[in-house]
């Protein structure tokens, strides 16, 4: 598989997306009562809606969503309409990690970089995190997460911070594109699937 650069204009109106955990349920047809079990791991499922755009964005979509072959290819999809911080910092996994933390380096010392609920992606998984993210006076954090990450992180590996995104394909294949009278193409929309 190839990973398909997506289009330096994204235009998008929003980008949904819904955390798929893997569980196990049975519920007693006699008293409702519920067992669960927690398969421990998930994946993201997004759903993209682009506004309309010229014919001259549009030819670079056009090219995106070829290049995909609908859905043997993976690209990369922007989760954050703007910059989670203004850091100029390269954040790294600080040793070997998995699970639902990851001991990291390389942020600014004694601060809150970022807030539970904000993004990261650390080799290519799209994470969200469990707790803020506060830096001690070397500029260590452990991260905490709400789902467990799926496979072993290396040490030095470079957690993307800013601008966050999340490795995807298209579980439908691409949308169909109009251009209407006007030469504008008309907005769309796809499903987005995590892939790993």
């Amino acid at each position: 598989m190839v990973l398909v650069p997506y289009p330096g204009t994204p235009r998008h109106q929003s980008v949904e997306l819904q955390p798929i955990a893997a569980a196990r349920v049975n519920t007693s047809a006699l008293s409702n009562a519920r067992q669960a079990v927690d398969m421990g791991y998930s994946w993201w499922e997004a759903a993209v809606t682009v506004a309309p755009m010229t014919i001259d964005d549009a030819r670079e979509w056009r090219v995106f969503f070829g290049r995909l072959r609908g859905a043997v290819h993976s690209f990369r999809l922007p989760v954050t309409s703007a910059a989670q911080h203004d850091g100029s910092f390269i954040a790294r996994a600080n040793g070997a990690g998995g699970g639902y933390s990851l001991a990291s380096d390389g942020w600014p010392v004694s601060t809150k970089v970022l807030l539970a609920g904000d993004f990261v992606t650390v080799g290519d998984q799209l994470m969200a995190l469990d707790i803020d993210v506060d830096t001690d006076a070397t500029g260590n954090a452990t991260l905490q997460f709400h789902a467990p990450l799926r496979r072993s992180i290396a040490d030095d590996t470079i957690i993307e911070t800013k601008r966050p995104f999340l490795t995807a394909w298209l579980p439908e294949g691409a949308p169909a594109l109009t251009l209407n009278s006007a030469q504008l193409q008309d907005g769309f929309s796809f499903a987005a699937t995590e892939a790993y």
